[in-house]
């Protein structure tokens, strides 16, 4: 009987569950098949779900050089400048907030400092802070000072998105690690400077890389800070507006450069999954 009673129930969550996930699916599946159409086919109605697939619309992303004989006329799109522009961008705002991240997390959850939680909570206030905010304010202030669309710049700007974030999921970090073994180390004689370093950071690596992974794709999407405080070093969400022009809309070609974008992180998700899943749990069970 009890059998006969659950079954319904896991049968109900069991198409729950099929039903989330083709709903959310479907509109990478959607982009996915845009992008091997031609223009003609994605404007028709009702729409085709079974064509013939062409690859012209990646060739005109980054095969500048022959995109005007394509279908889509004079179009030229240099979109592996994009790419490297935001793999330059998201890496490099990784590598300064985990610097500069680590230490501070470590003072926020082991040294008894004035006003820490208001500290903390100011901190990760930026984080929460709309990004127009800090933008306009910095536009004027990276153009004097030569900051404007350079990567140092975007690198630094972007600690606005990925600082917080390190600073507070390190601190968390720390405050499970029992801080009666930094204690043993330094009765042992160790240094401040070599617990944190031989102790405190091989037991963090596992939550770090998960953090790291979420960060850069914190960064990796950011669209307002490249929109404004950059040019010639646009992120790749910035270089997909450029396809949407007034009257011209190359639907098939954005599709496609849609498809780039997703690779780095899905690879990156995949890769790092395990990293991923204990990084977001770390702590959680004691």
């Amino acid at each position: 009987m009890r059998f006969s009673r659950s079954t319904p129930a896991s049968l109900f969550l069991n198409l729950l569950v099929v039903a989330c996930t083709l709903i959310l699916t479907f509109p990478l599946v959607w982009i996915v098949m845009m992008s091997l159409k031609q223009q003609a086919e994605v404007m028709t109605w009702p729409p085709r779900f079974i064509f013939t697939p062409t690859f012209e619309n990646f060739r005109v992303l980054f095969d500048a050089a022959q995109a005007g004989a394509t279908s889509y006329g004079t179009i030229k799109v240099d979109f592996l400048t994009p790419v490297t522009n935001s793999v330059v961008i998201s890496l490099g705002a990784v590598l300064v907030s985990l610097v500069a991240g680590i230490p501070a997390g470590y003072v926020l959850a082991r040294r008894d400092i004035p006003m820490k939680e208001d500290i903390a909570f100011f901190i990760l206030g930026f984080r929460f802070a709309p990004a127009l905010l800090v933008v306009i304010p910095l536009f004027s202030v990276f153009q004097a000072v030569g900051l404007y669309d350079t990567y140092f710049g975007m690198i630094w700007v972007y600690q606005v998105v990925t600082l917080p974030m390190i600073i507070w999921l390190s601190r968390s970090y720390i405050e499970d690690i029992p801080k009666d073994i930094e204690e043993a180390a330094a009765m042992d004689g160790a240094k401040p400077i070599r617990v944190v370093w031989h102790i405190v950071l091989p037991l963090l690596k596992p939550g770090l890389i998960g953090a790291s992974l979420l960060i850069f794709l914190l960064a990796w999407h950011n669209f307002a800070l490249g929109l404004i405080l950059s040019s010639t070093k646009a992120p790749v969400t910035v270089a997909l507006l450029k396809l949407l022009n007034p009257g011209v809309q190359f639907y098939p070609v954005m599709a496609a450069g849609l498809v780039v974008t997703m690779i780095v992180p899905v690879v990156l998700i995949i890769l790092g999954q395990r990293h991923l899943e204990r990084g977001l749990t770390f702590g959680a069970v004691k």
